[in-house]
């Protein structure tokens, strides 16, 4: 409170009265003044934490269920077509609820339709602890709603937050998602044999999710329900996705999702049928993951101009190829390469999310852009692993299925190519 000044030999001036926002207190007067609010620094550092641990929990549910698909098999006794459905039912979220990312965050806020986001996943991921292909199937959709909504938000908080760092933000919080999911892959069968059966090994995945709502909730704008507008209006997500640009993302986001989620679906299956423990089987998975961490930030600084750009597609997409080539005609020959040129060629991933990030004038441009490539590439995404499943099944064997894979891929680079010569020359 500011120091009232008296002219000499006048009387004191009067007591000043209680803040309205105080409470007479006994022996003051008035209660002690509320504290500061959090500073605008300590605020970026939760908000840059928060965006860290969310991004550690995007594929720990995913890649966890993968590695005990399997031995969920055996407990539960479901069939193949089951099998097929549990590693599609996240893709098929992602494109129905990531839909309706902005127009929720638009409503409530983004923050706290992030906030909403986490509690969603984490009670998701704690029903997988019920026994029961139903409880399964119930906790991946909600597990998988949660998801869709973070994987659509999270470009536009960054854009928000740290509009001069979005490359670097978003090598790092691709990097942590990478990691998270590496581990789980390595880390699920022995959690699962730790906590008794596949269904309680699955549930333990929930509390990662909780620490990140715990530090997501302690940020002071995660509360706020002032709906989110852009300066100049609402911006549809069917305007940024119709153009050239947006059409080529929406592509080559939906060929790496159906890669990625095939790969992450099916990758110790296809080891373990040809004779590969399962411990080592989710232990390759967990390899091809982890080698997204260092590959992440040799393939960021790529991303600033197109010609660089292009020498990444070029790179990711060979390796894809290289992988798929070698599990189709000697999987168990040298399967550690296999696995660590597959998971080099999933880093298509974090450039097509800077490609987003650095689009558009605004949050909420970027937040248009990325509903719409991620909720319709996902959708062409779902049919990925579930084709890949059924393809297994009707020939039995896997040579069809990474044949097909084999042929993705090199769309995968077509598109990528193409994209390179209609996006923004320099970032």
């Amino acid at each position: 409170m500011p120091l009232i000044r008296r002219p000499p030999n006048t009387a004191p001036a009067p007591r000043a009265a209680p803040a309205p926002n105080t409470v007479p207190h006994p022996d003051t007067g008035s209660r002690p003044a509320p504290a500061p609010p959090m500073s605008r620094a300590a605020t970026a550092w939760l908000t840059a934490v928060g965006i860290v641990l969310i991004a550690l929990n995007l594929r720990l549910g995913i890649s966890s269920t993968s590695a005990l698909l399997e031995q969920l098999r055996t407990q539960l006794g479901f069939g193949p077509f089951v099998a097929s459905l549990v590693p599609t039912l996240p893709t098929l979220c992602f494109a129905a609820v990531g839909a309706t990312s902005a127009m929720l965050a638009r409503r409530v806020g983004t923050e706290r339709a992030v906030l909403l986001a986490l509690a969603v996943l984490s009670v998701g991921l704690a029903v997988r602890a019920v026994t029961g292909t139903g409880a399964l199937l119930a906790g991946t959709l909600l597990g998988a709603a949660g998801l869709a909504l973070c994987n659509v938000l999270l470009p536009a908080v960054v854009k928000a937050h740290f509009p001069a760092r979005v490359a670097l933000l978003t090598g790092v919080y691709t990097t942590t998602m990478a990691l998270g999911s590496a581990v789980a892959a390595a880390a699920a069968v022995p959690v699962a044999d730790l906590a008794g059966n596949p269904s309680l090994g699955l549930a333990a995945w929930a509390l990662p999710a909780v620490l990140a709502l715990a530090v997501w909730g302690l940020r002071p704008g995660s509360w706020k329900s002032a709906a989110w507008r852009a300066d100049g209006g609402t911006v549809s997500a069917w305007s940024a996705g119709r153009t050239r640009f947006g059409l080529l993302v929406t592509a080559f986001f939906a060929l790496q999702s159906l890669n990625s989620y095939a790969v992450i679906g099916w990758l110790p299956t296809v080891l373990s049928d040809h004779g590969m423990s399962a411990d080592r089987a989710g232990v390759m998975l967990g390899l091809a993951l982890i080698v997204g961490v260092p590959s992440t930030f040799a393939l960021m600084p790529l991303t600033r101009t197109a010609a660089r750009l292009r020498l990444a597609f070029v790179m990711v997409g060979a390796a894809l190829m290289a992988g798929c080539l070698g599990l189709l005609c000697a999987p168990l020959a040298l399967p550690v390469l296999w696995a660590v040129l597959t998971g080099f060629g999933l880093g298509a991933f974090p450039l097509v999310l800077a490609i987003i990030g650095a689009s558009g004038r605004s949050a909420q441009e970027t937040a248009a852009l990325s509903t719409f490539s991620q909720s319709t590439g996902y959708l062409l995404a779902s049919v990925g692993p579930f084709g890949i499943g059924l393809l297994r099944s009707v020939t039995g064997g896997w040579a069809l299925p990474l044949a097909v894979l084999l042929a993705l891929a090199a769309l995968q680079l077509f598109v990528g190519l193409r994209l390179t010569r209609t996006a923004p020359q320099d970032r």
